[in-house]
This record gives C-alpha cells, structure tokens and sequence, in this order.
C-alpha cells in the first residue's frame, strides 16, 4: 500500500491480558477520555501550553494507551440504542484523535500527516476504525465526508452495520479534531446524552457564531462543509433554537441573508511548550 495513506493502527498491540469479563463498550468508552484528559491536564502548563514530551512518557498516558488497547476486547453488540452509540463513538473519537497528535508528535497542526483523518486508526472488537469511519461513516450515518466526496463504508463493508440510522447535526459541536477551532472536549456518557450534546452545541455555536463589522452574521466553516446534515431543520432555524438573545439572534431573526464562513483555524487547539 502506498506509504501515504497506509493505516496508522495506534491501540495495537492488544493487551497480554484480555480486558476483565466484567468490562463493557460502555464503561470503556468513558474510560478512555477520561484517562486520556486527565493525562491531558497533568502535562499542561499554568500558561496552557502542553508540554507534549512530558505527556507521551508519563504514568497517566500509559494508562490511556492501555484504555485504548482493551477496546479491542470490547463487544459493540452491548451498544444497545442510540444514546449509547452515540456517546461512545465521541467519546472513542476524540480520545484517537489526541492519541494521534501525542504519539505521531505533532506540534503545528494533524495536517503534518498526510490523510491523518483517513489514517489514524484503532481497532475495536475485531473492526479497524479511522478518524474517518467513526465520524463519517458511523456518526454520520455513512454520508460523503467533505474531501475525498466518498463514502466510507461500501455496500458490502461489514463495518456499515455500525452506522447510525441518521445525522445528530449536534455531533458536530462534540467532536474535536484537534484544531483551534474545534468545541472543547469532554466525557460523554449515554445515560445524558441529548442533554450534553445540547450544551455543548450551546456553547458552540454562542461562542462561534459573531457579527463582523458590518454586522452581518459569520459562522464557522463546519456549518458550511455539513449544510446537509443540518437540511431537515434548516440551518438558520437551528441556529435561533441555541442562540441567546443578544445581537447575533436578532441580526440572524430579522435578516436572514446570505451567511458569512469564517476561516477554519487548523493550528493545534493546545499549544505545545517551547
């Protein structure tokens, strides 16, 4: 395979031991990002900046790496219903797309790896799973990723029984790529899922979506490459619904015109140390 696109496999090899019988999807699923953040927490400076060195060799990370090696173990089956689905799949997203940047030492950007999205993968219960497949073919129910415009799962693609029955649009607000301009990242859990995810677009999209000066509505480039996924609302209907009341509500309420993108900032959302 061409070395540009070969999958990178972070959570081989798989433990000595298989995960405990009393394990769980579920459980694991939330164990993962929280050992991953606080492994996070304990390498970042007062100042914020993540010294990236410190993180990759200490205790807590090992302990994140060895999470994500017993999802091999894990069985999807005991995913019953969407909420469960849903919040496992965030949670197991945004913890591979930081194991990527730690253990493929990226300090600018994951476009200092070619395809890193189509690439960085893991292997779950005896599927292997990129960046790509979680958040375009499953969380998005198999639709065309922005680029490459193809779908992940082919027809007979065993993985496209893992996919969601339709588009959360509010995933978006959940999953971070690692960018600036990601929403921050947190622990999913299915028991709150429609509650979290509401905040979380909450908090996204008042913090995101300005007026520039001329007080024309400007929103962030996602809702523009994901317009379907917001087609059966509407994307300025389901702006109001999360917007305070202030001048971005009333500018989008009384004026709905033509939308303005703001520029996608694709530096890492945690800077490194120097």
């Amino acid at each position: 395979m061409w070395p540009l696109v070969r999958p990178i496999v972070l959570n081989d090899p798989a433990p000595t031991e298989t995960a405990p019988a009393s394990s769980s999807a579920r459980a694991e699923g939330e164990e993962l990002p929280r050992r991953a953040l606080a492994a996070l927490g304990a390498a970042t400076a007062p100042s914020g900046k993540v010294d990236f060195t410190r993180l990759r060799d200490s205790g807590e990370w090992a302990g994140a790496v060895e999470a994500a090696r017993a999802l091999q173990h894990v069985s999807l089956a005991e995913l019953a219903g969407r909420a469960a689905r849903l919040a496992f799949w965030i949670n197991v997203y945004n913890a591979l797309v930081l194991h990527g940047i730690v253990a493929l030492g990226i300090r600018r950007s994951v476009h200092e790896v070619p395809w890193f999205f189509m690439r960085v993968s893991y292997r779950i219960d005896g599927f292997r799973l990129s960046l790509d497949d979680i958040e375009h073919g499953v969380l998005r129910a198999n639709r065309r990723r922005p680029f490459p415009p193809f779908r992940p799962f082919g027809r007979l693609d065993p993985r496209g029984a893992l996919a969601l029955g339709a588009v959360d649009p509010r995933v978006h607000f959940a999953l971070n790529c690692g960018a600036r301009s990601c929403p921050p990242v947190g622990v999913y859990r299915a028991s709150a899922i429609d509650r979290e995810l509401d905040a979380a677009t909450r908090n996204f999209v008042n913090q995101a979506v300005t007026l520039d000066g001329a007080g024309r509505v400007r929103c962030p480039k996602i809702f523009r490459w994901y317009r379907e996924d917001f087609a059966a609302e509407g994307l300025v209907p389901f702006l109001l619904r999360y917007l305070d009341e202030g001048p971005v509500r009333a500018a989008l309420a009384t004026a709905p015109a033509r939308l303005r993108w703001s520029p996608y900032r694709w530096t890492l959302a945690h800077e490194p140390v120097e």
